[in-house]
């Protein structure tokens, strides 16, 4: 009565792993079909001249812009980039696709945790069930 348990934890087991791999291996071509990532965030600013009599100065809704830059940290600081308004679709595109690259990167990882866990369970219930050899029919 017990190895019948144990066998059908063990097929359980099995089981939950084929659609634990089956979920990673769709992870795994989306990760590869990502595309161009770029790192970093879009960032829209507005700035005051250096010009003492502009009006940019006396308000924040007189400022210049809106200019586009790209945030990236650098050796732990922050640099921003300038970009020209040709390039905002593109890197606006590359910025979100290095998102969902992350997350399904994240959602990858604890996938392989789960994995690891299971093919524990999976070694942990073989090592309790007696070896039984095949029975050749004749």
């Amino acid at each position: 009565m017990i190895q019948i348990r144990q066998k059908h934890a063990l097929s359980r087991y099995r089981q939950q792993v084929r659609a634990v791999q089956a979920a990673r291996q769709t992870l795994e071509s989306a990760l590869m079909d990502s595309g161009a990532l770029v790192e970093g965030c879009l960032v829209v600013v507005r700035t005051v001249c250096g010009k003492a009599a502009c009006r940019c100065r006396t308000s924040k809704r007189w400022r210049h812009g809106p200019y586009l830059h790209l945030s990236l940290l650098r050796k732990g600081r922050t640099r921003m980039i300038h970009l020209p308004k040709a390039w905002e679709e593109e890197v606006r595109a590359g910025v979100e696709a290095a998102r969902r690259f992350r997350k399904a990167h994240q959602q990858w990882r604890a996938l392989n945790k789960q994995l690891e866990n299971l093919w524990r369970q999976v070694e942990r219930n073989r090592k309790h069930m007696p070896y039984e050899p095949k029975k050749k029919d004749r």
